[in-house]
C-alpha cells in the first residue's frame, strides 16, 4: 500500500508544482525561454511594417551625400598639386570649396616631403643670444652637426626649431621664453637680444648621390659609399630676425618669479605684460557701458526742463 500511495502522489506533485510557483492548473505554464519568445510571440498591435523605426529616407540621403563629399574632397587634396591633378584641384577648390572645408575641419595636411616634389634642402634655425657685455652665445637649438646620421629618435625641439622656419609668428614669442630662460640659469641679469640665423644645405641629385658609386666595381664597395654626407655639403647661412629682450612682451622674469628663483630685483628688468581680454571681460564691460547709458538717461529724464520767462508782460 505504500506503493500505491507513493505511485498516486507522484503525478499530483508534478501536477501541482505549477501551483507552487503561482500558476494556475487551468493552461500550460508560460515559457521563460528568449529565443522562444522572440520566435513564436504574436505580432504586437503596435507593429508598422512598411515605416523605417530608425533613419528617415531623406536622413540618410542626406548622411550619404556628406559621407560622399567628405571622402571625395580627401581624395582629391591628397593628390599631388601638379601635372593633370591640378585641373582637378582648382575645379574642386571653386565649385566645392575644398580646401575651407579641409581647413574647417582640420585635415589639411602637407605632403610636399613625399615624392614626386620632395624637399630639396636641408633647412635649420640657429638660435643666438647676445648678452649685456656683446659676447654672442649659441644655444644649439638647432640639430645641425650634433646628430649622426641616420637617426632614429626625434625630439619636439627639432620639430619646433623647424616651425621657427616656416612660421615667423612663431619667433617673437619663442625669443620670449629665451630671454626668460637665459635670465633665470644666469642669476637674473636679462640678455640684449636673441638673434635668428637661418641655415640650409642643397641636396644633391640622385645622379651625384649615385655616380661615385657606380664608378666601383666591387658591389659590396657601391653600396657603403652609396649616398652622401650632410656635414660634407655646403653651408648657407642668412640672418633672420633679432628680437630685443627688453622690449618684447613676457620676455622678462615677473617679480614673483624672481622672487620664487631667489634672484635679486633688476632695476633694469621691467616686466611687460601682455593685456589679455577675455569673452568674459567682454561681455563685463558691456553691461557696465550699458549701465552707465541707462543711469544717464534717467537723469536725463529726471531733470526739469527750463522755461525761459516771456519779458514785457501785459
Amino acid at each position: 500500500m505504500v506503493g500505491d500511495v507513493i505511485e498516486d502522489d507522484e503525478p499530483k506533485a508534478r501536477e501541482g508544482g505549477a501551483d507552487e510557483r503561482g500558476s494556475s492548473n487551468e493552461g500550460p505554464a508560460p515559457s521563460f525561454d528568449l529565443a522562444e519568445g522572440l520566435l513564436r510571440r504574436p505580432r504586437p498591435d503596435d507593429d508598422r511594417p512598411g515605416v523605417r523605426w530608425t533613419y528617415r529616407p531623406w536622413l540618410m540621403l542626406l548622411m550619404s551625400l556628406a559621407i560622399a563629399y567628405h571622402v571625395t574632397v580627401l581624395l582629391v587634396h591628397n593628390l599631388p598639386g601638379k601635372g593633370l591633378a591640378k585641373e582637378v584641384h582648382t575645379f574642386f577648390n571653386a565649385n566645392l570649396q575644398a580646401n575651407n572645408y579641409m581647413r574647417a575641419a582640420g585635415l589639411t595636411q602637407s605632403w610636399a616631403m613625399f615624392a614626386p616634389n620632395p624637399h630639396r634642402s636641408n633647412m635649420f634655425m640657429k638660435v643666438l643670444v647676445k648678452d649685456r657685455d656683446g659676447e654672442i652665445w649659441d644655444l644649439a637649438h638647432d640639430i645641425y652637426g650634433r646628430r649622426t646620421y641616420p637617426y632614429l629618435f626625434y625630439d619636439r625641439m627639432g620639430k619646433i626649431n623647424r616651425r621657427l622656419i616656416e612660421e615667423k609668428g612663431y619667433r617673437r614669442h619663442y625669443a620670449a621664453w629665451v630671454c626668460r630662460q637665459w635670465e633665470r640659469e644666469h642669476g637674473g641679469e636679462p640678455p640684449d637680444e636673441v638673434q635668428f640665423v637661418k641655415m640650409w644645405t642643397q641636396v644633391p641629385t640622385p645622379e651625384k648621390v649615385f655616380a661615385r658609386a657606380f664608378e666601383l666595381k666591387n658591389p659590396w664597395q657601391r653600396l657603403m659609399n652609396m649616398g652622401y654626407d650632410p656635414m660634407a655639403l655646403h653651408l648657407n647661412q642668412r640672418e633672420e630676425e633679432t628680437i630685443r629682450c627688453s622690449s618684447t612682451y613676457q620676455a622678462q622674469l615677473p617679480p614673483e618669479l624672481r622672487e620664487r628663483y631667489g634672484l635679486p630685483e633688476h632695476p633694469e628688468s621691467r616686466y611687460r605684460d601682455v593685456s589679455v581680454r577675455t569673452w568674459w571681460d567682454n561681455r563685463k564691460a558691456k553691461e557696465k557701458q550699458a549701465e552707465r547709458e541707462a543711469e544717464r538717461a534717467d537723469d536725463d529724464a529726471s531733470t526739469p526742463e527750463q522755461v525761459g520767462e516771456v519779458e514785457g508782460g501785459e
